[in-house]
């Protein structure tokens, strides 16, 4: 067997530290002594579902990216499925070199696909690559299930500690709770982003598990199709919820329909109505009572008590900070009352995109006041005026705008960032480092 092989399987080290320190030096001389011209470990992120790259071999600055092991492609699934090791020709499939084949092998632990091996090399059958990169595989996989808190399951929803903390300050959620389990009937009132979409997928949770969740976001103008599409949205969502969203736009007709429906259909699942307090529009008699008929008012952010929502901008903070690879940053103490200070117009939006900005503009392990200032810090997302002419300052502030949406959407996984934004790995990280974004 391969020195390097026996370094991979008989260190001392285990679980994290075998994972983060192990792994990624032996791992290019292992490639190099099997003779692979490229190769790739590729894992699960912890608490996510995305997927990183944990080593290579050969890839250059471009970094390590194959077009048809996309996640949910054919080809992905085939490999996250196999219990033997899937072959791709260097004829049929566009690989890094240019007279390689691929083998991969999935890493599993016990029924959790946590990611795969990859290995390019001329002639597979020259040497038993297959035999040692499933062995690896396997060792990949017992030290990547050490690294998870024993007895300890991740949460199913990465928000679902922030909404608890809130539903804690609803009025009457308990009751309203109640009624709907009797007249499968709720409206939920609030300000924008307020959670009045997460609040009835935690209630429909709660009380139909298992059971059809159809959102809409708007109603047909149209009688007859309005009344058409009531019938396939009762079809669809069965004995489920149907969650109609923006009642604040419907006209007296739309109102109309909608009430008859719910009560001459014999429609056999629930119903949740979602909108703002103050309607600004006149209402159908039947149908205001339609909507009192069990209805909760969620708080606005600005009127919750101080120390409450200083419990709550951590929570969130400490969420994200998880969902970005951050754990181990800090949120100052002149930061937080900064956050506690502000209005937030989206309640919840607001609060979570300004926590997002500190955490990512944040190159310290703590995120100060200068992190959150708009127009000061360093990651600030305006384009300089019209009149400024400075061409420099305009690209790297639209570069800047570009790199950190990309970071959100892709958690900070550079190899998928700069796949999206065109460039590669080497230019990306070059960029951020220009732009103070690492």
């Amino acid at each position: 067997m391969p020195s390097q092989a026996i370094s991979l399987l008989a260190s001392e080290k285990t679980g994290k530290d075998w994972m983060e320190s192990v792994l990624p030096n032996l791992w290019e001389g292992l490639c190099t002594e099997l003779g692979f011209s490229a190769g790739v470990v590729v894992l699960k992120a912890e608490n996510e579902d995305s997927f990183y790259e944990s080593s290579s071999f050969g890839y250059g600055e471009d970094g390590f990216y194959y077009s048809f092991l996309n996640r949910d492609s054919l080809h992905w699934e085939e490999l996250m499925h196999s219990q033997e090791p899937v072959f791709f020709s260097g004829t049929e499939f566009e690989l890094f070199g240019k007279k390689t084949n691929a083998m991969a092998v999935s890493i599993r632990f016990g029924e959790k696909k946590i990611g795969f091996l990859l290995v390019e090399i001329e002639d597979p059958s020259a040497v038993p690559t297959g035999i040692f990169i499933s062995l690896f595989a396997e060792k990949i996989g017992m030290e990547w299930g050490r690294t998870k808190p024993q007895g300890k399951l991740p949460l199913a929803n990465a928000e679902e500690n922030s909404h608890a903390l809130y539903r804690q300050e609803i009025p009457n959620l308990d009751l309203a709770i109640s009624e709907f389990s009797k007249q499968k009937i709720l409206t939920i009132l609030g300000p924008s982003g307020s959670g009045k979409k997460s609040l009835a997928k935690w209630i429909h949770q709660n009380q139909l598990p298992g059971a059809p969740f159809l959102v809409v976001e708007s109603l047909p103008e149209h009688f007859g199709k309005l009344e058409k599409a009531l019938s396939v949205w009762g079809g669809e969502s069965r004995n489920g919820s149907l969650v109609l969203v923006g009642v604040q736009t419907w006209n007296l007709g739309q109102q109309q329909i909608l009430s008859d429906w719910w009560f001459k259909s014999g429609h056999s699942g629930s119903l949740f109505l979602l909108g703002p307090e103050e309607m600004g529009q006149e209402l159908l008699p039947e149908f205001e009572r339609f909507l009192r008929k069990n209805s909760l008012v969620l708080p606005s952010l600005r009127f919750l008590p101080k120390a409450k929502l200083q419990i709550l901008v951590q929570s969130i903070f400490e969420e994200l900070c998880s969902s970005q690879n951050r754990s181990g940053l800090q949120l100052g103490a002149t930061s937080l009352q900064e956050l506690v200070s502000r209005s937030y117009s989206e309640n919840f939006t607001d609060l979570r995109n300004a926590i997002l900005t500190g955490i990512l503009t944040c190159r310290s392990n703590q995120v100060e006041l200068s992190d959150l200032e708009p127009g000061r810090s360093k990651m600030d997302l305006e384009i300089p005026d019209a009149e400024d002419l400075d061409l420099r300052r305009g690209t790297e502030a639209l570069e800047r705008q570009k790199i950190l949406l990309a970071m959100r959407i892709f958690s900070g996984n550079q190899i998928r960032m700069a796949k999206a934004l065109g460039i590669s790995r080497g230019s990306l990280q070059y960029k951020m480092k220009q732009l103070g974004l690492m």
